[in-house]
């Protein structure tokens, strides 16, 4: 009798990984923005950038990293839409260059009185603290933006468009190990777009880890002269009853061909884009 029971005891001990594996690779969620009008979002985003470009026979390397502080609130939301108002509340720049290292931060005064990053200052002053707004669908799909009061500062639309920010849902519930692809709508003032393929990969308790393989290509709404071609791949953990990002990290690979005055300037660019979000 007890070598029955040992064999029984194996025996389950053997089929219930198999059991839980299968019950759980099978779990299916619907992922949607449920957003509540008042609540707000503050969100930390790092981008850390190596830029080697060529101009002239000479090669260049710069070594950058900017971490952007923001808010979402949300304004309003309908059965079709959510009407997001956004800020970026601070910016931090540390930039080395042929041994030269700049620094800058938006909250601190100093940086806006050195020579070396006055222009920064400048530009970023044109963005702190004004309210932008974004519409876009329970999904995520991007739809009008009113970017008028940063018009002028192109930084803002590459932020909003690097597609780290918000996760786009198909509708209807989707397994785990199921892919969708979107297009990324870019903001007309971005220099990129966005393709994302994206696989859901695992849902543990208040969370869905989502992966994400994108291709970069330049924006069509610009004047079509930047030559571009990359990649972002990564992961998005998400709120699964909010839709809400609470982190993701990506890497991203970009070749480029700039022109300015005539000149033409080969880039590439290596870096990692990570963003967290917490709940006000």
């Amino acid at each position: 009798m007890k070598n029955i029971n040992l064999i029984k005891l194996m025996t389950l001990a053997f089929i219930m990984p198999l059991f839980l594996s299968t019950a759980f690779g099978q779990k299916s969620v619907e992922l949607k923005y449920n957003l509540t009008p008042g609540d707000q979002y503050s969100y930390n985003m790092e981008l850390d950038q190596d830029i080697v470009f060529e101009t002239n026979g000479m090669v260049m390397a710069v070594d950058m990293l900017m971490i952007f502080e923001m808010t979402q609130k949300v304004v309003e939301v309908t059965s079709d839409s959510i009407k997001l108002e956004g800020q970026i509340k601070r910016v931090k720049m540390t930039q080395g260059v042929m041994g030269m290292e700049v620094k800058y931060d938006s909250d601190d005064p100093a940086s806006g009185e050195n020579p070396m990053t006055a222009q920064i200052s400048t530009e970023f002053k044109k963005i702190l603290n004004k309210s932008f707004f974004i519409m876009m669908d329970h999904q995520g799909k991007l739809g009008t933006m009113d970017l008028s009061n940063v018009s002028e500062n192109d930084e803002l639309a590459n932020i909003i468009n690097s597609g780290s920010l918000f996760a786009i849902y198909p509708k209807g519930k989707i397994k785990i190990g199921e892919t969708w692809e979107e297009d990324i709508t870019p903001v007309e003032t971005s220099d990129k777009q966005f393709h994302a393929k994206y696989t859901l990969l695992k849902v543990t308790g208040k969370q869905a880890t989502i992966g994400v393989d994108g291709i970069i290509s330049p924006n069509e709404m610009n004047d079509g002269e930047l030559k571009m071609e990359g990649t972002m791949k990564g992961e998005m953990i998400v709120d699964v009853k909010t839709g809400w990002l609470i982190e993701s990290n990506m890497d991203e690979e970009i070749e480029m061909d700039i022109e300015q005055a005539g000149l033409k300037m080969p880039a590439t660019i290596s870096g990692t884009i990570k963003t967290t979000s917490v709940k006000e």
